[in-house]
């Protein structure tokens, strides 16, 4: 199958990262060691993807203010195609993201103009076969973005063929309908240990994956994320559990981001589904080494880690 493109449908954000020695208490105070500012959210998929050699759009909306500016040129740093016209008057949100010393991070989330995606602003994309369309379960909390990145799937339906989910950690504040709508045309559904958990109340990864599954399509692919300890993958006759590769944490901000952008790019390259896990894996574990929210390295890069840990 040829590779097509990967495109986001929602939304980009800042990330405010500050590296903190603990939470503070209700009330209190704490001295950050570090302050970093980066385009968040879909770009960290968009970008990894795009380092294993992948064709990445962006559809959402940007402002014209201080955070859009950022967001419109590390998109065109990153070679991130920007579809949507820029908004004058309104700015894109961000995300309070605090690190603490095992890498570990608490966030808080201010939306923005990529929150207000109405249809006329997906009207002139227009999808191929090829193509693979991102999801994040952040943007169909949003109540003018969520419904309008639903229906856009209902009549893109035929082409719109291999859409990838990822629910995220607001899993549970995601409306029902939403969460069967997405996972019933899914080619990927894709999250941490704790929020498929919480999604399936199972006890179990594989009982977990299993139970997402069953309302899946046939060829698809449901992946849990466990962290440090690697990643399962499960298909309708297939179930893996891929180990990670041992790293020293640093900051995990956008690991998970990392991992789903290789997965689709190296699934688009037909490479075999636990090899990509694999891939996915390590990709990730690089990215935890540096600090930021998009620090998934180059193919170069991973494959040549790849390669040594073979040898």
């Amino acid at each position: 199958m040829p590779r097509g493109r990967l495109v986001l449908l929602g939304s980009i954000v800042m990330d405010v990262i500050m590296t903190v020695p603990q939470l503070p208490e209700r009330g209190g105070d704490v001295m950050a060691s570090s302050a970093q500012f980066y385009p968040g959210g879909g770009f960290n998929v968009l970008a990894a993807a795009h380092r294993m050699g992948m064709e990445v759009v962006y559809g959402g909306l940007i402002g014209d203010g201080p955070m859009g500016e950022r967001i419109r040129e590390q998109c065109l740093e990153e070679h991130i195609s920007c579809l949507a016209r820029e908004i004058t008057g309104a700015d894109n949100g961000f995300v309070m993201a605090l690190v603490e010393p095992d890498g570990e991070r608490t966030f808080v989330t201010h939306p923005g103009i990529e929150s207000q995606l109405k249809p006329i602003d997906l009207a002139a994309l227009t999808l191929d076969i090829h193509d693979v369309v991102y999801v994040s379960g952040y943007d169909l909390l949003y109540p003018v973005s969520g419904p309008t990145i639903l229906q856009f799937l209902r009549l893109q339906s035929r082409a719109a063929r291999r859409v990838v989910f990822d629910p995220g950690p607001l899993i549970t504040d995601i409306p029902i309908q939403h969460l069967e709508e997405l996972t019933s045309q899914a080619w990927i559904v894709t999250a941490s240990r704790r929020e498929l958990m919480q999604w399936t109340s199972q006890e179990t990864p594989e009982n977990a994956l299993q139970c997402v599954l069953q309302h899946m399509p046939a060829n698809s692919w449901a992946v849990l994320r466990d962290g440090s300890a690697g990643a399962w993958l499960a298909g309708k006759e297939q179930v893996c559990f891929v180990k990670s590769r041992k790293t020293v944490a640093v900051d995990t901000t956008g690991a998970g981001d990392t991992h789903t952008g290789v997965l689709i790019a190296r699934l688009s390259d037909q490479e075999r589904p636990c090899q990509a896990l694999w891939t996915a894996n390590v990709a990730a574990s690089l990215s935890v080494e540096r600090l930021g929210p998009a620090t998934c390295p180059d193919r170069q890069i991973v494959e040549a880690e790849i390669n040594r840990l073979r040898n």
